[in-house]
């Protein structure tokens, strides 16, 4: 099966799920399975769905999609084993307006990437920030702004404020991230006399640990995820997000393969329905993250004619 101009990996075969080997670090659900998302029912649109590659309109056909399950509030694995969390929820609903079935692939996120470029996965659900470096091979349908968080043990004990503060001192953090990227910026512009020793982790937890452990000053995250973590790891008395000013705002999307225009196109118009019908607002109150809710679903962060 082919989407764009690169063949596509679909679940209909087990062997090539395989094939990602070691990558695959968790359980695979399916939007067929009893969802955990919004109360309010999505109904299938058959204009939209007449917006998808036809190769994609057989009702056997499912997509694969990859993403890490360590990164709350966006996604994570609940005590039965299943993948669940706003962009979890998300996805499903724009997925069930278009009819499409799915199967999540759990995997690094520093592998996420390079497994949409091999075709071995569809299209990444992973709390992925839209970015003009990333743009140049993959496409963006961007769903919510997001910005950064410097997490700190409770009590800021180092008295950290914003990210000039970090110079000299060990940060953690995702590899991978655009986390990790503004840290190097951060040596080569502000801390060239005293640089920010960067720690990189395969998982958000693992960096938090280091944290945790004293092994690092700081971990340098998305706000959602910080602040999340900050409420929720211990009795919300272990960490905290130490900084109040705005840090590296940006949209985060679904990300697709760079070709895949009608199946971007797809999804771009079944999150914006989901937005104009209140089943986003719906998603968003759920996991209390309405603050950083948007009115219009683009693509790579450009508004759509």
């Amino acid at each position: 099966m082919a989407l764009g101009h690169r063949a596509r990996a679909v679940i209909g075969s087990i062997a090539a799920a395989a094939a990602l080997g070691a990558l695959l670090t968790g359980c695979s659900t399916s939007s067929d399975e009893p969802a955990e998302a919004a109360e309010q029912a999505v109904e299938v649109d058959p204009a939209l769905r007449a917006m998808l590659p036809g190769e994609l309109l057989a009702e056997s056909t499912r997509i694969t999609v990859g993403t890490e399950s360590g990164y709350p509030p966006f996604e994570y694995t609940n005590e039965a084993g299943r993948i669940v969390g706003f962009e979890i929820d998300l996805f499903d609903a724009a997925s069930d307006r278009l009819g499409l079935k799915y199967t999540f692939h759990d995997m690094l996120f520093d592998s996420l990437l390079g497994e949409l470029y091999a075709s071995n996965v569809d299209v990444i659900a992973a709390a992925m920030s839209d970015t003009a470096e990333r743009q140049a091979d993959y496409d963006f349908v961007d769903y919510y702004n997001d910005s950064d968080a410097i997490m700190v043990p409770a009590g800021n004990p180092e008295g950290i404020k914003n990210l000039k503060d970090l110079c000299g001192r060990t940060v953690a953090v995702l590899t991978g991230s655009t986390q990790e990227e503004a840290l190097a910026g951060l040596n080569a512009a502000e801390c060239q006399d005293k640089p920010v020793e960067v720690v990189q982790f395969d998982t958000d937890a693992d960096a938090l640990a280091h944290v945790q452990e004293g092994k690092a000053d700081a971990e340098l995250t998305q706000w959602s995820t910080g602040a999340y973590n900050a409420k929720q790891v211990g009795s919300g008395d272990i960490f905290e997000v130490a900084n109040t000013e705005i840090i590296n705002p940006t949209p985060l999307g679904f990300v697709f393969l760079k070709g895949d225009v009608e199946l971007v196109r797809a999804y771009q118009a079944a999150v914006q329905s989901i937005i104009d019908d209140g089943t986003y607002a719906e998603i968003l109150k759920k996991h209390d993250l309405s603050a950083g809710a948007i009115e219009k679903a683009t693509i790579n962060n450009q508004p759509q004619g």
